[in-house]
């Protein structure tokens, strides 16, 4: 069994490392959940547990600090923006405080993870890939960075067209996505019943997603490792995938595979020895371009940006019914 002491979340165990699995993991698209409103009762039938511990488990991470909730993602084809991944080094390393700070005020700038050592990395919003350039040169400037490594977050095709409700009960669910029904009936102005089956009919649509909040700092005995894998041979990657998801099992808490360049794995691992040995074994593997894991100490998210875009549809919506 994998056991880690700490003082935020007394222990955790591989019960909560799966328990983690199934509210952040989606395998078949982005590191984000578009299954976000099932019940506990189902995570507990897919883990063989009662329901009781899973309410348990979750209810400790919550009352630890350690996640901190959620952060509704519209589907952003649908704002009319893409998002991508950066990782680098920040020179001198001592900078690193000042530099976060500085990126928070970026526009664009959605999430910093602060790594152990001298690296950062972002999730940044760019509406295309002339902005997107732009953006990064300007990273690459205030941090000095001699290599900095992107990656796409791909999101499925999405055509299906938002209401004004619709983007109002967006509106309403955006801080808290499993906001209950009755709530978010009498925000919106419309029945339980519709906001069912509009809610439904995103989700299964792929236009919605949450990711987790969550904070590195409340495992003490534990580390979030984010382990980047670049493929030589796109041809490989399906089998480099399956092969690194069934070695680490116990460790993985979600992927992010949907990338053909690239894939994200997310790990609750005990220490910095077990990352080398994870690496050095993700290495050897064929297919391999290049992999380097994270040690993630921090986590800061600055949503506003994205929130906009969503504030605006809403607006819009509002003027298209106002002007019929």
């Amino acid at each position: 069994m994998l056991l880690f002491l700490a003082s935020g979340l007394c222990k955790v165990d591989s019960l909560d490392v799966r328990v983690c699995r199934e509210l952040f993991r989606d395998r078949a698209g982005p590191l984000l959940r578009s299954d976000f409103r099932r019940s506990y009762r189902s995570m507990a039938r897919k883990l063989q547990v009662d329901e009781v511990t899973v309410r348990n488990r979750i209810k400790r991470f919550q009352q630890s600090g350690f996640l901190k909730g959620w952060q509704l993602i519209v589907n952003p084809r649908l704002l009319g923006v893409s998002l991508a991944q950066l990782w680098f080094d920040v020179r001198p390393p001592s900078a690193k405080d000042e530099l976060v700070r500085k990126l928070g005020l970026i526009h664009g700038v959605l999430a910093i993870s602060d790594s152990y050592g001298s690296s950062l990395a972002l999730v940044i919003m760019f509406e295309s890939e002339l902005a997107a350039k732009k953006e990064f040169e300007l990273i690459a400037r205030m941090s000095n960075a001699q290599n900095l490594a992107r990656a796409n977050i791909p999101f499925p095709v999405c055509t299906i067209e938002l209401t004004h409700t619709d983007w109002r009960i967006i509106k309403a669910i955006q801080t808290n996505p499993r906001q209950s029904y009755s709530i978010i009936s009498r925000e919106v102005g419309t029945s339980q019943k519709t906001v069912k089956r509009r809610l439904r009919r995103m989700i299964q649509e792929k236009a919605l997603f949450v990711i987790p909040s969550w904070n590195p700092r409340a495992l003490d005995g534990a580390i979030i490792a984010d382990l980047v894998v670049f493929y030589a041979n796109p041809g490989s990657k399906t089998d480099l995938d399956n092969r690194i998801v069934s070695r680490f099992d116990a460790l993985l808490v979600s992927t992010r595979l949907s990338d053909i360049e690239h894939g994200f794995f997310n790990l609750l691992i005990r220490n910095i020895s077990e990352a080398k040995e994870i690496l050095v074994w993700v290495n050897e593997q064929p297919g391999v371009g290049k992999a380097f894991i994270e040690l993630v100490q921090d986590r800061i998210e600055v949503y506003e940006s994205f929130n906009e875009r969503v504030d605006k549809k809403l607006t819009e919506a509002s003027m298209s019914i106002g002007a019929r």
